[in-house]
């Protein structure tokens, strides 16, 4: 056979290997949509749950209010500690009054009508702006630990760093990429099964044709390619109907999001790295189930 005409040989042969087996071909490529469908569902979730934690990470300020009795000597020794810290950007101090006063911008108009002055809350304190590159689990462990030290100081009277949530978000993204990862390994060992057996029923039924095809000389890459082929194209359709589920959930989300919560949100479930990942991941998985079929139940 001229080579020009090999390729689309394993292609029709592929496609009657298709044909043969119509419904369980279609489950297969089902499977692999689904499987592929739900990790990267998975992957953007921890993608957008590690850009939330950064964007967090970028408002990270820790508030050290001192006593009513700190002198200006003390003050200026509780700054040099903080000023002296790695990854401490900015240190400004703030009297009782300043302090009062941002509280104020804090609360709504309603809350401020009929409130007296001296109601709002007002400390002398130093307010603090953390650097953004230590919104990590380890470097938010060690600052919580270091503020814990700060509440020992004489001349502080409360130290209040808003790394609870931080840290709770930290151990849930955690957990969340422990159970993404077994779920990804178990559904993409699902969808290797499925086309396994496809390609292992399509060597049973061409068991023949297998048989005079070695007799005349075909070589074992000659005979075992449409069966790769049919994988491979298997993986592909997966591929291409796992995008499409992927970009409508992404349409639909945003628009529940946009339209009925009224946030603007910048995010995204098909980014172009997902379609990439989706089409070179759908052949492979149907390549690599279909070699392994063909290796063991394709002794040629």
């Amino acid at each position: 056979m001229k080579s020009g005409a090999q390729p689309i040989y394993m292609l029709r042969q592929a496609w009657l290997l298709v044909r043969g087996s119509p419904w369980l071909t279609a489950v297969s490529a089902l499977t692999i949509a689904l499987a592929l469908t739900l990790v990267g569902l998975l992957a953007m979730v921890l993608f957008n749950a590690g850009h939330l934690l950064r964007e967090l990470g970028q408002n990270l300020t820790l508030s050290v209010y001192l006593k009513d009795s700190a002198t200006p000597e003390q003050e200026a020794a509780v700054r040099k500690q903080l000023e002296g810290h790695a990854g401490i950007k900015r240190v400004k101090a703030l009297s009782r009054e300043e302090d009062r006063a941002r509280n104020r911008r804090l609360l709504s108009a309603e809350l401020l009508q009929g409130l007296d002055e001296a109601a709002i809350p007002g400390q002398p304190m130093l307010e603090v702006e953390i650097d953004a590159e230590l919104a990590s689990r380890g470097d938010v462990e060690a600052l919580v630990q270091w503020t814990q030290a700060l509440k020992h100081v004489d001349s502080v009277q409360d130290v209040d760093f808003g790394a609870e949530k931080l840290r709770l978000l930290f151990a849930m993204v955690e957990i969340a990429r422990t159970i993404g990862l077994v779920l990804s390994v178990v559904l993409l060992a699902s969808a290797m099964f499925f086309v396994f057996s496809t390609i292992r029923l399509a060597v049973f039924s061409r068991k023949d044709e297998i048989e005079v095809l070695w007799l005349v000389g075909a070589t074992p890459s000659f005979i075992r390619l449409p069966f790769l082929v049919e994988g491979g194209l298997q993986g592909l359709a997966g591929a291409v109907i796992a995008t499409g589920l992927l970009g409508l959930l992404h349409t639909e989300l945003l628009g529940l999001v946009r339209d009925v919560y009224m946030l603007n949100v910048n995010w995204s479930l098909l980014p172009p790295g997902m379609v990439v990942w989706l089409v070179i991941g759908g052949p492979a998985v149907g390549l690599l189930a279909s070699a392994l079929s063909v290796g063991r139940y394709l002794k040629v």
